[in-house]
Protein backbone atom coordinates (compact mmCIF):
# COMPACT_ATOMS: atom_id res chain seq x y z
CA UNK A 1 0.00 0.00 0.00
CA UNK A 2 1.19 3.62 -1.07
CA UNK A 3 0.22 6.42 0.33
CA UNK A 4 -0.67 9.76 -1.43
CA UNK A 5 -2.25 12.69 -0.91
CA UNK A 6 -3.95 15.78 -2.22
CA UNK A 7 -5.32 18.69 -0.38
CA UNK A 8 -7.84 21.18 -0.84
CA UNK A 9 -9.65 19.90 -4.15
CA UNK A 10 -12.30 22.63 -3.57
CA UNK A 11 -15.48 20.73 -5.57
CA UNK A 12 -18.14 22.36 -6.50
CA UNK A 13 -20.11 20.04 -8.59
CA UNK A 14 -23.33 21.32 -7.44
CA UNK A 15 -22.62 25.01 -6.09
CA UNK A 16 -21.43 25.78 -9.35
CA UNK A 17 -21.40 29.42 -8.28
CA UNK A 18 -18.34 28.59 -6.59
CA UNK A 19 -15.98 28.21 -9.61
CA UNK A 20 -12.57 27.95 -8.91
CA UNK A 21 -10.93 29.65 -11.76
CA UNK A 22 -11.60 33.08 -10.85
CA UNK A 23 -8.07 32.15 -8.99
CA UNK A 24 -6.45 31.60 -12.58
CA UNK A 25 -6.26 29.27 -15.58
CA UNK A 26 -5.02 26.70 -13.96
CA UNK A 27 -8.14 26.22 -11.61
CA UNK A 28 -9.97 25.64 -15.03
CA UNK A 29 -12.03 22.12 -14.93
CA UNK A 30 -9.57 21.45 -11.99
CA UNK A 31 -12.32 18.94 -10.81
CA UNK A 32 -11.73 16.84 -14.57
CA UNK A 33 -7.76 17.15 -14.53
CA UNK A 34 -7.61 15.50 -10.87
CA UNK A 35 -10.23 12.69 -11.86
CA UNK A 36 -7.63 12.25 -14.40
CA UNK A 37 -4.04 12.23 -12.95
CA UNK A 38 -6.17 10.44 -9.97
CA UNK A 39 -7.23 7.48 -11.40
CA UNK A 40 -4.51 6.79 -13.38
CA UNK A 41 -1.37 7.21 -10.30
CA UNK A 42 -3.40 5.74 -7.55
CA UNK A 43 -4.40 1.84 -7.48
CA UNK A 44 -7.20 0.60 -5.46
CA UNK A 45 -4.90 -0.98 -2.54
CA UNK A 46 -3.46 2.42 -1.90
CA UNK A 47 -4.55 5.39 1.13
CA UNK A 48 -5.01 8.76 -0.57
CA UNK A 49 -4.97 11.72 2.43
CA UNK A 50 -7.13 14.66 1.54
CA UNK A 51 -6.37 16.76 4.40
CA UNK A 52 -9.28 19.30 4.22
CA UNK A 53 -11.48 21.87 1.84
CA UNK A 54 -13.35 18.96 -0.03
CA UNK A 55 -16.17 20.90 -1.17
CA UNK A 56 -17.54 24.19 -1.19
CA UNK A 57 -21.19 22.86 -0.31
CA UNK A 58 -22.94 25.00 2.77
CA UNK A 59 -24.81 21.85 3.40
CA UNK A 60 -24.42 17.90 4.12
CA UNK A 61 -26.89 17.65 1.69
CA UNK A 62 -25.50 19.77 -0.99
CA UNK A 63 -22.00 17.49 -0.56
CA UNK A 64 -23.45 14.55 -1.51
CA UNK A 65 -22.07 15.11 -4.94
CA UNK A 66 -18.71 16.22 -4.32
CA UNK A 67 -18.03 13.29 -2.00
CA UNK A 68 -19.55 10.88 -4.34
CA UNK A 69 -16.43 12.19 -6.70
CA UNK A 70 -14.09 10.96 -3.93
CA UNK A 71 -15.67 7.83 -3.40
CA UNK A 72 -15.43 7.28 -7.56
CA UNK A 73 -11.63 7.67 -7.24
CA UNK A 74 -9.26 4.40 -6.98
CA UNK A 75 -7.85 3.89 -3.65
CA UNK A 76 -8.99 4.27 0.13
CA UNK A 77 -9.47 8.09 0.78
CA UNK A 78 -9.33 9.38 4.60
CA UNK A 79 -9.97 13.15 5.07
CA UNK A 80 -10.24 15.96 7.48
CA UNK A 81 -12.30 19.59 8.15
CA UNK A 82 -10.68 22.72 6.05
CA UNK A 83 -11.52 26.21 7.08
CA UNK A 84 -14.19 26.06 4.17
CA UNK A 85 -16.05 23.19 5.17
CA UNK A 86 -19.46 24.41 5.76
CA UNK A 87 -21.31 21.26 5.59
CA UNK A 88 -19.15 19.76 8.19
CA UNK A 89 -21.66 19.60 10.87
CA UNK A 90 -20.31 16.90 13.18
CA UNK A 91 -18.37 14.13 12.97
CA UNK A 92 -20.84 11.37 13.91
CA UNK A 93 -23.42 13.08 10.78
CA UNK A 94 -20.54 13.37 8.26
CA UNK A 95 -19.21 9.50 9.10
CA UNK A 96 -22.86 8.45 8.65
CA UNK A 97 -23.43 10.18 5.07
CA UNK A 98 -19.89 9.18 3.80
CA UNK A 99 -20.13 6.77 0.91
CA UNK A 100 -18.15 3.56 0.96
CA UNK A 101 -13.96 4.22 0.66
CA UNK A 102 -14.27 7.68 2.13
CA UNK A 103 -13.33 8.14 5.81
CA UNK A 104 -13.04 11.29 8.21
CA UNK A 105 -10.95 12.10 11.06
CA UNK A 106 -11.93 14.93 13.28
CA UNK A 107 -9.70 15.04 16.13
CA UNK A 108 -9.33 11.07 16.28
CA UNK A 109 -7.14 8.47 14.91
CA UNK A 110 -7.07 5.52 12.98
CA UNK A 111 -5.59 2.62 11.31
CA UNK A 112 -5.42 1.45 7.55
CA UNK A 113 -3.13 -1.64 7.29
CA UNK A 114 -0.02 -0.42 8.64
CA UNK A 115 -0.28 2.81 8.80
CA UNK A 116 -1.45 4.48 11.55
CA UNK A 117 -3.32 8.20 11.00
CA UNK A 118 -4.89 11.15 13.09
CA UNK A 119 -6.30 14.03 11.95
CA UNK A 120 -7.43 17.77 12.98
CA UNK A 121 -8.61 20.92 11.54
CA UNK A 122 -6.31 23.13 13.20
CA UNK A 123 -5.97 27.02 12.81
CA UNK A 124 -3.61 29.65 11.68
CA UNK A 125 -0.16 29.20 14.07
CA UNK A 126 0.73 31.88 15.86
CA UNK A 127 4.13 33.06 14.58
CA UNK A 128 4.02 30.86 11.29
CA UNK A 129 3.15 33.35 8.26
CA UNK A 130 3.63 32.41 4.71
CA UNK A 131 1.61 35.83 3.47
CA UNK A 132 4.80 37.25 1.51
CA UNK A 133 4.82 34.14 -0.35
CA UNK A 134 1.65 34.20 -2.35
CA UNK A 135 1.10 35.63 -5.49
CA UNK A 136 -2.11 37.57 -4.77
CA UNK A 137 -4.90 38.21 -7.81
CA UNK A 138 -5.51 41.92 -7.48
CA UNK A 139 -4.66 43.46 -3.51
CA UNK A 140 -3.02 41.43 -0.95
CA UNK A 141 -5.18 40.52 2.35
CA UNK A 142 -3.41 42.47 4.88
CA UNK A 143 -2.30 39.63 7.49
CA UNK A 144 -2.49 42.41 10.56
CA UNK A 145 -5.30 41.34 12.82
CA UNK A 146 -7.13 43.96 15.12
CA UNK A 147 -6.45 42.92 18.76
CA UNK A 148 -10.28 42.24 18.78
CA UNK A 149 -9.92 39.77 16.05
CA UNK A 150 -5.79 38.21 17.51
CA UNK A 151 -7.70 37.44 20.35
CA UNK A 152 -10.53 35.74 18.68
CA UNK A 153 -7.80 33.49 16.62
CA UNK A 154 -6.06 32.74 19.18
CA UNK A 155 -8.76 31.23 21.49
CA UNK A 156 -9.57 29.34 18.58
CA UNK A 157 -6.39 28.35 18.10
CA UNK A 158 -5.65 27.16 21.61
CA UNK A 159 -9.20 25.44 21.39
CA UNK A 160 -7.28 23.48 17.99
CA UNK A 161 -4.04 22.55 19.92
CA UNK A 162 -6.48 20.72 22.57
CA UNK A 163 -7.87 18.87 19.38
CA UNK A 164 -4.56 17.87 18.41
CA UNK A 165 -3.59 16.40 21.58
CA UNK A 166 -6.06 14.21 21.21
CA UNK A 167 -5.73 13.12 17.80
CA UNK A 168 -2.25 12.21 18.66
CA UNK A 169 -3.38 10.27 21.84
CA UNK A 170 -5.34 8.59 19.85
CA UNK A 171 -2.84 7.76 17.26
CA UNK A 172 -0.77 6.37 19.44
CA UNK A 173 -3.53 3.88 20.64
CA UNK A 174 -4.20 2.43 16.99
CA UNK A 175 -0.18 2.67 16.24
CA UNK A 176 0.53 0.40 18.90
CA UNK A 177 3.80 -1.27 18.18
CA UNK A 178 3.95 -2.68 14.74
CA UNK A 179 2.30 0.75 12.48
CA UNK A 180 4.27 1.54 9.84
CA UNK A 181 4.03 4.79 9.50
CA UNK A 182 2.73 7.26 12.25
CA UNK A 183 0.62 10.07 10.19
CA UNK A 184 -0.77 13.65 10.79
CA UNK A 185 -3.08 15.36 8.72
CA UNK A 186 -3.76 19.17 9.88
CA UNK A 187 -5.77 21.86 7.18
CA UNK A 188 -3.27 24.77 8.18
CA UNK A 189 0.38 24.73 7.83
CA UNK A 190 1.83 24.55 11.38
CA UNK A 191 5.61 25.30 10.66
CA UNK A 192 6.87 28.08 9.48
CA UNK A 193 9.34 28.83 6.23
CA UNK A 194 12.08 26.94 7.13
CA UNK A 195 10.96 24.77 9.37
CA UNK A 196 11.98 26.29 13.04
CA UNK A 197 10.73 25.08 15.89
CA UNK A 198 7.27 25.60 17.55
CA UNK A 199 4.75 23.55 20.08
CA UNK A 200 3.49 21.87 17.15
CA UNK A 201 6.21 20.43 15.60
CA UNK A 202 7.63 19.48 19.54
CA UNK A 203 4.02 17.34 19.90
CA UNK A 204 4.91 15.77 16.58
CA UNK A 205 8.25 14.95 17.77
CA UNK A 206 7.23 13.79 20.86
CA UNK A 207 4.34 11.47 19.15
CA UNK A 208 7.31 9.89 16.54
CA UNK A 209 4.96 11.60 13.89
CA UNK A 210 6.90 10.64 10.31
CA UNK A 211 4.76 12.76 8.07
CA UNK A 212 2.43 15.57 8.68
CA UNK A 213 0.36 16.38 5.76
CA UNK A 214 -1.41 19.92 5.26
CA UNK A 215 -3.11 22.42 2.63
CA UNK A 216 -4.51 25.65 3.11
CA UNK A 217 -1.84 27.80 1.34
CA UNK A 218 -2.37 28.45 -2.59
CA UNK A 219 -1.23 30.63 -5.27
CA UNK A 220 2.33 30.11 -4.12
CA UNK A 221 4.95 31.84 -5.90
CA UNK A 222 6.76 29.16 -8.29
CA UNK A 223 10.19 29.69 -6.88
CA UNK A 224 8.85 29.16 -3.34
CA UNK A 225 7.25 26.09 -3.73
CA UNK A 226 10.41 24.20 -3.15
CA UNK A 227 10.79 25.59 -0.42
CA UNK A 228 7.82 24.54 1.79
CA UNK A 229 7.71 21.65 3.54
CA UNK A 230 10.99 19.39 4.02
CA UNK A 231 12.51 17.15 6.78
CA UNK A 232 13.07 18.63 10.15
CA UNK A 233 14.14 16.42 13.82
CA UNK A 234 12.91 13.10 11.97
CA UNK A 235 9.68 14.70 10.66
CA UNK A 236 8.68 15.23 7.01
CA UNK A 237 6.29 17.67 6.20
CA UNK A 238 4.23 18.24 2.88
CA UNK A 239 1.94 20.86 1.34
CA UNK A 240 -0.38 19.04 -0.27
CA UNK A 241 -2.82 21.93 -1.54
CA UNK A 242 -4.43 20.38 -5.19
CA UNK A 243 -2.42 23.42 -7.39
CA UNK A 244 0.71 23.19 -5.15
CA UNK A 245 1.13 19.74 -6.52
CA UNK A 246 0.01 20.18 -10.38
CA UNK A 247 -3.64 19.14 -9.71
CA UNK A 248 -2.27 15.19 -8.75
CA UNK A 249 -1.99 13.35 -6.00
CA UNK A 250 1.59 13.43 -4.37
CA UNK A 251 3.36 10.10 -3.10
CA UNK A 252 4.36 10.70 0.35
CA UNK A 253 5.29 7.03 1.23
CA UNK A 254 5.92 3.56 -1.18
CA UNK A 255 4.96 -0.01 0.19
CA UNK A 256 8.59 -0.38 1.81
Amino acid sequence: MRLFALSDPHLALSTPDKRMDMFGPQWVDHHVRMASAWDELVAPGDLVLVPGDVSWARRLEGAAADLEWLAERPGTKVMIKGNHEMWWSSRAKVRKALPEGVLALEADATRVGDIALCGTRMWDVPGVDYHDWIAWQGEAISPELSDEDAKHALSIYRREVGRLDRALAALDEVAGDDARLRVCMVHYPPVAPGLASNELTERFEAARVDHVVFGHLHSLKPERLGEIGGVARGVTYTLASCDAIDFAPTLIADAT
